[in-house]
């Protein structure tokens, strides 16, 4: 089984393991793999030469290169990246033929620290599961393969180990290119010097010279090696007879063969089979090494890139890293649960129409106060569309009351631009998380003409319906109910459980959690308590740009997890869709396309085993709001 098929998710095209590696015996693949050195140190062969990766170093082998792993005295971590070769090639097509080496004896390589960072920030976004993190790292990975056909397409030798092709001058790099393609593509053939300097349109001198210069080695040596790699696969997966591998890989005569192969590998094909046949991944001689958990790679990982050269941290953007153990012993600090009062008025219920019922479920609204101005409440014929709202909100449940006062009396005073910003979500959390108020009134919509979207009213959605960042605060904030254990800025804990769940006879109980991260600072907090217009308040959020990096270590009983993220950012809410249109006073949509405008939070969710703890990550750039839903499956 020298062969190893690799597999992907359905909708992520690459494979990716952080491992203290044993052994990963004797095998090859069609795809691309880089394996990169996080600690310590790892034996690689590839092909006829033994390296020693060190910490930093990144190996990529381009697939049907033979090649195993295996732990040197020191304790190592490594990262092993495999792309799809089927995915990619619609962005590249010739990646198949790459040959990119990036092991380049020289650790201060510029492009190879470069490569580094992009690996890094690929593995960090993986590890720490963030939002999108699949298409993010995705098209991070396409810039790396870019990257790597730039700089890392080409090999020379020195002292015979294959390394890094280092010239600059795109006209040897581009005829190199030529050279080592031709000669893969084609090495079981009969190639000469000549076939390939016409085909060059070079003399067949220029070329043996610029080969031998540029390569370090000669055309005929460079073609002997390529066979005799080459042969390794059907040597060490099959056997056939030596003159039969000799035959198929181009060489004339079995001599030839076992000349160059003894030169390149140190002993014979025969010896080599005997050598290493036994040593091929099978069933009976599986990989060996241990998956690191999340939380140790997720460290690992950050505090790698944190340390590299080129990622100084600017003096003006704050990197914010936390690191929290949840003590489930830990006492409550406040208890959580909350019931909404929402205030409508007649033109709420007239403009909305139908589409009311669903917002006041969609909130879980329990009691409704319609506001009613007092010449009407003094009127001893009220209107048939009033009467018609109260008695068909009572007769679907809800308790219902009529009052003059527009409430809440808070907020009834002043607009602000900020209420139709993520920062009235970031408040809400702020203030309910810190109250013991239990029952809060809201109001639901903004009042006036549909055609101004931006009023800065405190209300839920706008007065042409969409919802604000305020209405999905309100949402969650309703379905969090529980102890608060952890109250600090940047980060709330829920244990909602533990809960019961019968399953036929059978009671278990499980703890559950609810985790609240939030990205701001004093600035945009300072937003809340004046009347700020919209271009300011764009101006403040835009210009908050710290990042945010939160790892949790929950303890739980062993057992799988489902993880529900909902993540809120202003790029994703009415405000900034506005802020795109330069904060129109009549948007020019029309309401049928207004109201397919997504401001909803962006979703995620996952699985996750766990033993004894579950490591949850969140990570945020910029004003932004995670809540983190962790219940046990069962």
């Amino acid at each position: 089984m020298l062969f190893e098929k690799t597999t992907y998710a359905d909708d992520f095209p690459l494979n990716i393991q952080i491992i203290q590696v044993d052994e990963i015996p004797f095998h090859y693949h069609q795809d691309v793999e880089l394996v990169y050195v996080l600690k310590g140190e790892i034996r690689l062969k590839n092909g006829y030469y033994n390296y020693l990766l060190q910490e930093g170093d990144i190996f990529t082998n381009s697939g049907h290169e033979v090649h195993g792993l295996r732990a040197a005295a020191s304790g190592n971590v490594v990262a092993v990246i495999q792309i799809s070769n089927r995915f990619f090639t619609q962005y590249f097509p010739q990646l198949p033929k790459a040959c990119f080496r990036t092991y380049v004896n020289d650790d201060r390589y510029a492009r190879l620290e470069h490569l580094r960072g992009m690996l890094l920030h690929i593995l960090l976004d993986y590890t720490r599961r963030s939002f999108n993190y699949k298409s993010t790292c995705i098209y991070q990975m396409i810039d790396v393969i870019k990257y790597l056909n730039q700089y890392f397409n080409l090999f020379a030798f020195e002292d015979q180990v294959v390394v890094n092709f280092k010239n600059n001058n795109p006209v040897i790099v581009e005829r190199i290119s030529h050279i080592i393609n031709y000669v893969y593509e084609n090495y079981a053939n009969r190639i000469t010097l000549e076939e390939l300097a016409e085909r060059e349109h070079l003399s067949s001198f220029y070329l043996s010279h610029l080969i031998h210069d540029h390569m370090g080695i000669s055309f005929q040596k460079f073609l002997c090696f390529a066979r005799s790699e080459m042969s390794e696969i059907p040597l060490l997966e099959t056997s056939d007879k030596i003159s039969a591998v000799a035959k198929k890989v181009g060489f004339s005569t079995t001599a030839y063969y076992e000349k160059f192969f003894r030169e390149w590998f140190g002993h014979s094909p025969q010896e080599h089979r005997a050598l290493f046949q036994a040593h091929i991944l099978s069933e009976s001689n599986p990989a060996r090494f241990q998956q690191l958990t999340e939380s140790l790679s997720v460290g690992l990982i950050a505090r790698t890139l944190a340390a590299m050269a080129d990622h100084e941290i600017s003096p003006t953007i704050q990197h914010i890293q936390l690191n929290i153990s949840v003590d489930n012993d830990a006492p409550s600090i406040l208890h959580l649960e909350h019931t909404f009062t929402a205030v409508l008025t007649l033109e709420d219920y007239t403009l909305l129409g139908a589409r009311l019922f669903g917002l006041l479920m969609d909130l879980n609204i329990e009691r409704i106060k319609i506001y009613c101005p007092q010449d009407a409440l003094n009127s001893s014929d009220p209107s048939f569309e009033f009467a018609e709202m109260y008695h068909r909100l009572r007769a679907l449940g809800y308790e219902v009351s009529i009052s003059d006062d527009s409430v809440p009396e808070s907020t009834r005073s002043r607009t602000s631009a900020v209420y139709d910003s993520i920062v009235a979500a970031i408040h809400i959390f702020r203030t309910y998380f810190s109250s013991l108020e239990t029952d809060i009134t809201l109001r639901l919509r903004d009042p006036g003409e549909p055609q101004k979207i931006l009023k800065g009213f405190p209300a839920c959605i706008t007065s042409c319906g969409i919802q604000k960042p305020a209405f999905y605060a309100y949402q969650l904030l309703k379905n969090i109910s529980g102890e608060l254990l952890y109250r600090e800025k940047n980060y709330y804990i829920v244990r909602t459980g533990p809960n019961t769940v019968t399953s036929g006879t059978t009671k278990t109980a499980h703890t559950a959690y609810v985790i609240v991260v939030m990205n701001y600072n004093d600035d945009i907090e300072y937003l809340y308590t004046r009347s700020t217009d919209v271009y300011k308040t764009n101006e403040s959020i835009h210009a908050f740009m710290d990042e945010l990096n939160i790892d949790i270590s929950l303890p739980v009983s062993p057992g799988q997890y489902m993880i529900a993220k909902y993540a809120f950012s202003n790029e994703h809410s009415v405000f900034m869709h506005m802020a795109h249109l330069h904060f129109p006073e009549q948007c020019p949509l029309p309401n049928h396309w207004l109201s397919l405008l997504n401001t909803s939070p962006q979703t995620q969710i996952s699985m996750e085993q766990a033993e004894h703890e579950l490591n949850i990550s969140a990570s945020i750039h910029g004003v932004g709001i995670n809540v983190i839903i962790v219940e046990e499956m069962l």
